[in-house]
């Protein structure tokens, strides 16, 4: 993993920020709600531009949103069977199809087995409370949102060789004794008697929970030693030895994610699943601004004309061919330079070659038994993080009390995620739960977790996707050239790509709708075409996996 050391952005990087967030705050911080499109012109009554939108997921989707409300004539051309792209939401019945590795064919991987009214988001699976255009969005279409757990101090932590399986450290244990330890190493070498060191010393017993002599005895903020009753007086748990815990480097997991802007509480989900703002988007879209959404159309080549663009794509077996004034793709940049481009810069060329994908695996489970709850382990909602290639485990953050519930299972992200990837899927299942058994016994019960109730994805191998995310790398210096070039419409301001692909904030929803409202902004000319000299490239591993 890269190291978040990016210089601050220029002036002219900084102007390109401000102009991206929708003229309303720093881009950086993903801080911004939409731009009052409203008060543009609109275009004359019989001489509305048209407008081709390729890809249905969220950019693409916001994209027609906005343009479509404000008197363009967009379509949306998407090659599968739905719309929402990476906003992917498994339900019962559903079935998922990756590409097999040799002929390159989509096969049928799982037909989603979970009982009625379960699900798993199987992309995004959360919404910080900074992301203020997912947000606005939500309450403009009516979404409904309920709070998503990121962290919780009964979740666990297992490291092989450190943790027995089925007997890992919980976070609470890790973060207070690894604070209590520190702090009374720090008191001990203090010497003075001002009033300075005084307030030092005072500030380490309350922030270790020391004990008068300034040491470290173990803490109630690490749980109890047992459980109370009516003549036990809470007792601390015996501290993790601070030897074993720097042994098991367990800051080297994640552990410290949730301190980071992008992860900090509060977060949001859909209530019912992360697809109801595709849903929502879609409906609006095309029953209340006559946007035509064309399923199953596959794009194979775009001409940049004299006067426009002119699309061909495959549907119902038939090869088509359309034209328009304007073109925007939200076709993810590995299916991007497939296609047959013609009129294209060199320049916009070299940089869709220039970037591949991230590859990035997901497991969910179906519990019969929402065992995470019980007395026992006392889970509700968070992430528990081990060295194990499902990397993390995820417990949901709805539907508490209930009889059943779905888990997510892995989420990784390099090497783990080629590895898992190029597994079968009944073997992926197997190395899940392998991982899953290590933090809870009671994945060794098929019949409270069943196997035929799981299901994978590997994203970089899922037909029109084949990556979770932009992988940009801004100690690149192509990735420097390509990403500026993204931020340019091609054929004299006729086609622009949109998506998190094309934001500061890859493998975001709120990068793909800052990007849509980006383009937007440059097709009503509101904002330049021409980037700023200087535009700084996103660290995509920060951005998606933290510290």
């Amino acid at each position: 993993m890269s190291t978040h050391t990016s210089a601050a952005p220029s002036e002219s990087a900084q102007s390109l920020y401000h102009a991206m967030s929708g003229l309303a705050g720093p881009l950086s911080s993903g801080e911004g709600t939409a731009p009052d499109f409203a008060a543009a012109p609109r275009p004359t009554a019989g001489e509305e531009p048209s407008v081709l939108v390729l890809g249905a997921g969220v950019g693409g989707l916001t994209t027609a949103y906005e343009l479509a409300r404000l008197g363009y004539q967009c379509t949306v051309l998407e090659p599968q069977t739905r719309t929402g792209g990476r906003n992917r939401t498994a339900r019962k019945g559903d079935k998922l199809y990756e590409l097999d590795g040799e002929g390159n064919s989509p096969v049928l991987t799982h037909t989603c087995a979970f009982d009625e009214g379960l699900y798993l988001n199987l992309g995004p699976g959360r919404i910080p409370y900074h992301h203020r255009r997912v947000l606005t969005y939500c309450t403009d279409l009516g979404v409904p949102l309920e709070p998503y757990i990121m962290e919780t101090t009964a979740n666990v932590l297992h490291r092989a060789g450190h943790t027995p399986p089925g007997q890992p450290w919980r976070n609470r244990r890790i973060a207070n004794d690894t604070r209590g330890h520190l702090a009374a190493l720090l008191s001990a070498t203090l010497t003075g008697r001002d009033e300075s060191t005084g307030l030092l010393r005072d500030l380490l017993r309350k922030f270790g929970d020391l004990d008068e002599e300034g040491e470290y005895h173990g803490s109630t903020r690490s749980g109890y030693d047992e459980p109370l009753d009516v003549h036990e007086f809470p007792r601390p748990a015996p501290p993790l030895p601070l030897v074993e815990l720097i042994r098991s480097e367990f800051w080297k997991h994640r552990f410290y994610q949730p301190v980071d802007y992008l992860w900090q509480a509060t977060m949001f989900q859909p209530v019912g699943g992360m697809d109801k703002i595709v849903h929502a988007l879609t409906e609006r879209i095309t029953s209340e601004y006559d946007v035509s959404v064309e399923l199953e159309a596959k794009v194979t080549s775009i001409d940049l004309t004299d006067d426009g663009v002119s699309v061909t794509y495959l549907t119902g077996g038939q090869e088509l061919t359309t034209t328009a004034d304007y073109c925007v793709s939200n076709i993810p940049l590995p299916v991007l330079k497939q296609l047959t481009l013609t009129g294209f810069s060199t320049g916009f060329r070299n940089a869709v070659q220039a970037v591949d994908f991230a590859p990035t695996c997901k497991v969910g489970w179906q519990a019969n038994r929402r065992f995470w709850e019980d007395d026992h382990n006392q889970i509700y909602g968070g992430i528990s993080w081990t060295d194990h290639p499902i990397t993390q485990f995820w417990y949901p953050s709805n539907d508490y009390f209930s009889k059943t519930g779905t888990l997510t299972g892995a989420y990784n992200f390099g090497d783990h995620a080629e590895h898992m990837g190029k597994l079968a899927p009944a073997d992926r299942l197997r190395l899940a739960r392998d991982g899953a058994a290590q933090m809870h016994r009671e994945f060794r019960e098929k019949t409270t977790v069943p196997q035929d109730l799981g299901v994978t994805i590997a994203w970089h191998k899922v037909p029109h996707q084949l990556g979770g995310w932009a992988a940009w790398d801004p100690a690149d210096p192509d990735h420097q050239v390509a990403y500026k070039q993204l931020l340019q419409p091609e054929g004299d301001g006729r086609f622009y790509v949109v998506g998190d692909q094309a934001s500061p904030l890859p493998g975001w929803q709120e990068g793909a709708m800052m990007s849509a409202q980006y383009v937007v902004a440059q097709i009503l000319g509101l904002l330049p075409r021409t980037a700023p000299e200087t535009v700084q490239v996103p660290d995509s591993v920060f951005l998606t996996q933290g510290l």
